[in-house]
C-alpha cells in the first residue's frame, strides 16, 4: 500500500492513555508498508516538544484550547488552516479517527469533500467517562449526542472487542461494526529476561525476594474501579493475606485514591508509582508481579492484560467484561463477578497449590503483537478503499 494513511486522535502527550499508545503502535507498523502520519491536539509548545523527545516524534499538532479545572484540552482542527494545508499536501488515501470528538467530525467533512474514506475506531465507553467528569446526566446526554453524530458520519466503524461493539450499539449506533482487536508492543519475555526485569523492580521499589506482588496498571480514575481493588486489598489484609499492591499510572484522581487507601487502612501495603513513560520500567513491574488486578468494566479491551501476560503474569478481571474476552478462567487467567469477598476468595485460591505456575505459563497465549494486528488492518484498509471507490466512482 504505497499511499498515505492519516491517524487522528483528540488527546496526546502528556495525557498518555491506551488510545494514544494504540495510535503510536499503528503508525510504527504502518510505516513499514506506507506513509503514515498522526494528527493530535497541541498541549502547548513546551508539552509538544517534550512529547516529541520522550514519547513520539513527527506528530502534527493541531490547534486546541485548555479546559478550565481539568487537564484535557479541547481540540479544534477545523480552526487550523495549517492542518488543511498539511492534508492537501499529503493526499491521504484513508483517514482513520481513533476518537469520536473533533477529529472524527473534521475527518468526515474533509473526507466527504475530497472523496476519501473515513474509518472510526471505538475504544472507550465515553458515557461512563462523561458522567465521571461532569456528574451531570444532562451534560452527559448532550456530549453523547455530539459524539454519536460524529460516529455516524464516519464511512466505516470498527470496535476493539465484541463488548465494545455491544456498548456502541447500546448508545444507539445501528450501522455495521467490524471488530478489530488491539495488540501489545511488549514481546513475550524469556526466562532470562524475566529474571533481569524482576531484579530491576526489586531494586527500584524495595521488593523483597519471595514477596507476593499484586499490580494494577492504567489511568488512576474511578471508572477503572480502583476503589474496588483497594477494598479487595483491605479484605485480604483483614484475612491476614500478606502482599503488596502496586498501582501503576497517573490520572486526575491520583491524590483521591491515595487518601482512599489511607481510609481503608491499606496505605502501608500500596505503592502509587505515578505515570511511568519508560516501557522497560513498566515491564519490570509486570515481570515481578504475581497477579494483575484489573477490575475495570469500563475498558473495552484488556490491553494491560496482554502486557502483563507477555511477562507471564496472569490477570484477574470481572466476569463478562471486555478484558474477560481474552481469558479462559483458570487456564490463561482468572475471571470473577465483581464482589469484594469473591475477589478476595479467588486471590487466596489462586495461590494455593501449584496451579498458578501453570496459568502463568499458559497466559502468554493471549498475547498478540502489533505487527499481526496492523497487517490485518492494512488488509481491511485495502478492502475499504476498493469498496469506497466503487461506491463513489
Amino acid at each position: 500500500m504505497n499511499k498515505t494513511v492519516i491517524l487522528g486522535i483528540d488527546g496526546w502527550y502528556p495525557q498518555v492513555d491506551g488510545g494514544t499508545n494504540v495510535v503510536l503502535s499503528y503508525r510504527e507498523n504502518l510505516k513499514k508498508v506506507c506513509d503514515c502520519e498522526i494528527v493530535a491536539p497541541s498541549y502547548g509548545k513546551k508539552a509538544d516538544e517534550e512529547g516529541e523527545r520522550e514519547y513520539c516524534s513527527g506528530v502534527f499538532h493541531n490547534f486546541s484550547l485548555g479546559v478550565p479545572f481539568i487537564s484535557f484540552r479541547n481540540s479544534f482542527p477545523g480552526f487550523d488552516r495549517r492542518l488543511k494545508k498539511f492534508l492537501n499536501e499529503k493526499k491521504p488515501c484513508l483517514l482513520h479517527a481513533h476518537s469520536p470528538f473533533a477529529i472524527c467530525g473534521y475527518f468526515s467533512r474533509y473526507g466527504k469533500k475530497h472523496k476519501i474514506p473515513v474509518v472510526f475506531t471505538f475504544h472507550t465507553r465515553f458515557k461512563d467517562e462523561f458522567m465521571r467528569v461532569t456528574h451531570s446526566r444532562l451534560a452527559t446526554a448532550i456530549m453523547m449526542s455530539v459524539i454519536m453524530r460524529n460516529i455516524r458520519k464516519a464511512d466505516y466503524v470498527w470496535a476493539v472487542s465484541a463488548s465494545a461493539a455491544d456498548a456502541l450499539r447500546g448508545y444507539g449506533y445501528k450501522g455495521e461494526i467490524r471488530v478489530m482487536p488491539n495488540a501489545t508492543d511488549m514481546p513475550v519475555a524469556t526466562p532470562e529476561e524475566l529474571a533481569t526485569l524482576s531484579l530491576r523492580a526489586e531494586k527500584e521499589y524495595g521488593i523483597l525476594p519471595g514477596e507476593r506482588i499484586l499490580i494494577f496498571a492504567g489511568r488512576v480514575v474511578s471508572v477503572k474501579n480502583i476503589g474496588f481493588a483497594l477494598s479487595v486489598v483491605a479484605e485480604l489484609k483483614r484475612r491476614g493475606f500478606a502482599c503488596r499492591f502496586f498501582i501503576v499510572g497517573g490520572g486526575d484522581e491520583l491524590e483521591y485514591f491515595k487518601k482512599y487507601a489511607e481510609r481503608v487502612g491499606v496505605s502501608d501495603m500500596v505503592t502509587f508509582t505515578g505515570y511511568i513513560g519508560d516501557r522497560q520500567q513498566i515491564r519490570s513491574l509486570y515481570a515481578r508481579a504475581d497477579l494483575l488486578l484489573f477490575p475495570s468494566e469500563f475498558d473495552t479491551f484488556g490491553l494491560v492484560v496482554m502486557e502483563a501476560a507477555a511477562c507471564r503474569t496472569p490477570s484477574l478481571v470481572p466476569e463478562g467484561s471486555g478484558a474477560a474476552e481474552l481469558i479462559k478462567d483458570g487456564v490463561t487467567g482468572y475471571t470473577q463477578p465483581l464482589e469484594v469477598p469473591l475477589w478476595a476468595d479467588k486471590i487466596e485460591h489462586v495461590f494455593e497449590g501449584g496451579q498458578h505456575d501453570v496459568v502463568s505459563s499458559a497466559c502468554t497465549s493471549v498475547v498478540s503483537g502489533w505487527d499481526e494486528a496492523v497487517a490485518r488492518a492494512v488488509e481491511v484498509y485495502g478492502e475499504i478503499i476498493a469498496d469506497y471507490t466503487a461506491k463513489h466512482s
